[in-house]
């Protein structure tokens, strides 16, 4: 995998298999947001090789780096580290309502969805706010919100639980086992170590040198 053209850490081989819950960790600098933003397509392999199973490509090419941007909106959805690089609209609801619109999903029962996770989430109040004028944990909690949303097939999640209190915390840990309960697939880059513990399956940890290690995780 590569950021800027060059390798940042090589060697690996990793599989992330339908309806599991991976956490990705490891200390600053490990090329944990590098080896996420590479699985989701948004980053394309500076050597080796990453490959869609066939029920995630759905008739699309197999490589993830290759796909439009409404292509990837069906199937992944990415949190990023740093929440103001995903914003597009100029009220938090409008926000909500995207990726429900560019997939024909914002109907009454997508609507029920938007107003469910912004109650959730506690958001509501901020519906009709700019995202950029919320504080620091508003808006890492909106871009969780606008990636459960449309329930993509996996999830991307850069430190979602980031500057929340122990009652958003919570929430975003029950929405997000109720996706894993539908069959969705979450890859999460974290540092929280309670996260790991209540949504993974398995931790892979990036070591500050080469190589990665795997262990499963008790939930």
């Amino acid at each position: 995998m590569g950021r800027g053209g060059r390798a940042v850490r090589s060697g690996l081989d990793l599989e992330v298999g339908a309806g599991a819950s991976v956490a990705v960790t490891g200390p600053n600098g490990a090329g944990k947001s590098t080896l996420a933003l590479t699985l989701a397509g948004l980053l394309p392999p500076v050597a080796g090789v990453v490959r869609a199973h066939p029920a995630l490509a759905a008739g699309a090419a197999d490589r993830p780096h290759a796909w439009r941007s409404r292509e990837l909106v069906d199937r992944v959805g990415v949190v990023f580290q740093e929440p103001e690089h995903q914003f597009l609209t100029s009220t938090v609801q409008a926000e909500l309502e995207v990726g429900l619109r560019v997939t024909g999903r914002l109907d009454a029962g997508g609507r029920a969805r938007v107003d469910d996770l912004l109650e959730r989430l506690r958001l509501a109040r901020l519906a009709r706010a700019n995202p950029f004028t919320l504080s620091g944990g508003e808006k890492r909690r909106l871009s969780v919100a606008t990636v459960l949303v449309t329930s993509p097939t996996l999830l991307v999640l850069d430190e979602p639980t980031f500057g929340q209190d122990a009652t958003t915390w919570a929430e975003l840990v029950r929405l997000l086992v109720e996706l894993l309960d539908e069959g969705r697939t979450v890859l999460s880059v974290t540092h929280d170590e309670a996260f790991v513990a209540a949504v993974a399956d398995t931790e892979i940890t990036l070591p500050a040198g080469a190589g990665l290690r795997s262990a499963a995780v008790a939930r």
